[in-house]
């Protein structure tokens, strides 16, 4: 069963004093993928700027625009419609045996790679590459993964920073979605799995009525390549994600997929107030 969705996320920055002028970054427009249909989208900033739209390497949407005047805020507004359905896998699985030819290696390097978001102990990594070699099964391995994650870390905001790495939050044993993803992707690789970063949004509702809206989140999970690219939510214990969660870009870690980013002149600015409001339309 398909449905329709729509996403407003909005970012607000207000500054001690005025900013003389910035350069940002957006990527907030949901993907098409084989289970979701951008059906529309549009950004709008205040004060108001000229927007440019291009793909980054990863394929993500990205809406960028320049700031030359001043202002004391900033306030971004997406509004996306989505139609979703639960992902439906091939069901093509690569044996553990095919995954560590060099061909195999190369074509997923960037997917292997040890980024400084995905960073973990020597000690941890080897530990569970022994804990999984007598395991002939790609879904048994990612098993021993998601469990290691869920014994070793609990979700708790305000322990972590958005720059913390997996590593860090092993050593604390709190974090949040990004950490959970960060720490799975970590282990992924080091056992020879390649995985990716994922951000986008996750409906809370299982069961909403047309026209209920609801208060969302932005949201960070993993997808592994086991032969196909497969979604999991290592922070919500979810082993397969389903139509509630929204894509909106993949990458090698966090770095890659940042909703905002920018650089500007002018007075300190205080965290930013952000918000997500999803609404099932049909």
């Amino acid at each position: 069963m398909k449905w329709r969705l729509e996403i407003i996320h909005t970012t607000k920055y207000t500054y001690d004093d005025d900013v003389f002028s910035s350069y940002n970054e957006v990527r907030m427009t949901p993907k098409n993928t084989s289970n979701q249909l951008l059906l529309s989208s549009s950004i709008a900033v205040s004060p108001r700027a000229s927007l440019y739209n291009y793909s980054d390497y990863f394929g993500t949407s990205v809406t960028y625009f320049d700031l030359h005047r001043r202002h004391n805020n900033l306030d971004i507004t997406s509004l996306s419609h989505v139609e979703l359905e639960d992902p439906r896998g091939r069901g093509v699985r690569l044996t553990p045996a095919a995954m560590i030819g060099d061909d195999f290696r190369d074509a997923f390097s960037e997917y292997l790679a040890t980024t400084t978001y995905t960073e973990i102990p020597k000690e941890i990594a080897e530990a569970t590459y022994d804990s999984v070699a007598s395991l002939d099964l790609i879904e048994d391995r990612i098993a021993v993964v998601m469990d290691f994650v869920k014994a070793n870390l609990a979700y708790r905001s305000g322990i972590t920073k958005v720059s913390s790495s997996a590593k860090e939050a092993l050593g604390v044993g709190f974090g949040v979605c990004q950490d959970f993803a960060h720490v799975a992707i970590a282990l992924l690789r080091s056992i020879g799995v390649p995985a990716r970063y994922v951000s986008g949004y996750l409906y809370p509702n299982t069961d909403p009525q047309i026209g209920e809206s609801s208060t969302g989140e932005s949201h960070a999970w993993v997808e592994a390549f086991v032969g196909e690219w497969i979604g999991m939510d290592p922070s919500n214990g979810v082993d397969r994600i389903n139509k509630l969660y929204v894509t909106v870009a993949k990458g090698r870690d966090y770095n890659d997929v940042t909703p905002f980013r920018g650089i500007y002149f002018g007075g300190q600015s205080s965290p930013p107030i952000v918000t997500v409001t999803m609404t099932r339309r049909a």
